[in-house]
């Protein structure tokens, strides 16, 4: 069994920001990546937007060609997930019997996608998306046509019902239990503007729907809401959250957070030689100090970067507001910070309609704030969130935005 100096588990961005930063720092210390799925790391974003757009293309999405891994110094075992893990002896387990030894430890796993209660016998005809092989599969169910369900209101819901709408051969239903796609986000204008361009593409929009069952019926799937809607389809698509994979951190005994790891701000976990980053850490906010846990895939970057810096022995203060982003047809936005649309708001629109900046309050700060195709601003609004000042609703307008 070979002893790593580096050993991270997992294989996404975080897994990959960290290992670049290692090796900024140590040149020499021995690094393995592991990772479930048997893709090396790549972009997981265009998953449900650039790919079915035809603005990526699959071979343009990895992070690192095999041969620039190997010219950094990182060997990477994929398509073999860690099962167990065993922190008084420094050593890992893997789910095909190899054991590997470490010196320092980074859980990088992310999550799995909460799952569609689905009968048994109906698992080929309903779809999650999460991965590269899930892409795979579902874009090739696409292109089969029929009639599709998209069933979740969050960002991959969203995505998904776009990028499907623009498949030829498909008739599009999409299911939210919120007043509108991405509600629990925009303030109701915002809403509004994309329910109405869902529909202009001839997506069956249906909006506080909660979802309750599923049944095959005829050789359709019947999916059953709890107002007592019925909703008849060929297959079903879905984004309803995700589950952090936590069993790693729990055998180990590492303090756990809200629906992940409680780390420190240099992303080192209750256990001083495991690290945790992505959407598993829980790491005090940069500007509020509270417990705060993301799954943005800037996020991801900033924490794994964060943690192979401290790993290597550099001193590290996480500092980073990590930002995420959207693009549901021609509006795009990007935000900062908290932003739900039950906090206190202030929708500043241009004149139009076609621009806007949200602000999203707690106690007279600001908290958050979404730029509505509104560009290059991401900078000025962490500056305004780092600032914790108490403002007046009336005192934003024309802060951030040129009309």
């Amino acid at each position: 069994m070979k002893r790593y100096t580096y050993l991270i588990v997992g294989a996404g961005a975080a897994a990959a920001s960290a290992a670049s930063a290692i090796r900024k720092q140590d040149l020499q210390g021995s690094l393995l990546m592991l990772g479930a799925e048997s893709d090396p790391p790549y972009q997981r974003p265009p998953l449900s937007k650039g790919l079915w757009l035809g603005k990526d293309k699959e071979e343009d999405i990895s992070l690192k060609r095999p041969a620039d891994w190997e010219a950094l110094g990182v060997t990477l075992a994929l398509g073999d997930p860690v099962i167990n893990l065993d922190p008084e002896r420094c050593v890992v387990g893997t789910k095909a019997g190899k054991t590997f030894f470490y010196e320092k430890l980074l859980l990088a796993t992310g999550g799995q996608p909460r799952p569609l209660p689905t009968p048994p016998g109906l698992e080929n005809r309903v779809f999650s998306l999460r991965s590269l092989a899930d892409y795979r599969r579902l874009h090739t169910r696409a292109t089969e046509g029929g009639t599709v369900l998209v069933i979740g209101g969050g960002f991959l819901g969203a995505e998904l019902a776009v990028a499907l709408s623009s498949q030829p051969g498909l008739a599009v239903h999409y299911c939210v239990s919120g007043k509108g796609p991405l509600a629990h986000v925009l303030p109701p204008p915002l809403v509004e503007q994309v329910s109405a361009r869902y529909r202009e593409a001839d997506v069956q929009l249906h909006v506080e729907h909660h979802f309750k069952d599923l049944r095959s019926e005829s050789g359709q799937l019947i999916s059953r809401f709890a107002d007592g809607a019925e909703i008849s389809c060929d297959w079903i698509t879905y984004g309803i959250g995700m589950l952090s994979l936590t069993a790693l951190a729990e055998a180990a005994a590492l303090v756990m957070a809200p629906g992940g790891v409680r780390v420190d701000d240099g992303m080192r976990s209750s256990d001083p030689r495991i690290w945790v980053s992505g959407d598993l850490a829980t790491y005090p906010d940069p500007v509020w100090g509270t417990p705060l846990r993301l799954e943005h895939w800037d996020n991801a970057e900033a924490t794994g970067r964060a943690a192979g810096s401290s790993m290597a022995g550099k001193e590290v203060h996480f500092q980073h507001q990590s930002m995420f982003y959207s693009d549901i047809y021609e509006f795009g936005f990007e935000a900062v910070g908290e932003c739900r649309s039950d906090m206190d708001c202030y929708t500043d629109i241009s004149p139009g309609g076609d621009k806007a900046v949200v602000y999203y309050l707690r106690d007279d700060q600001i908290h958050g704030i979404l730029l509505w195709n509104v560009w290059d601003q991401v900078k000025t609004a962490r500056s305004l969130i780092a600032q914790k000042a108490v403002v007046h609703l009336q005192e934003l307008r024309g802060r951030i935005g040129d009309w």
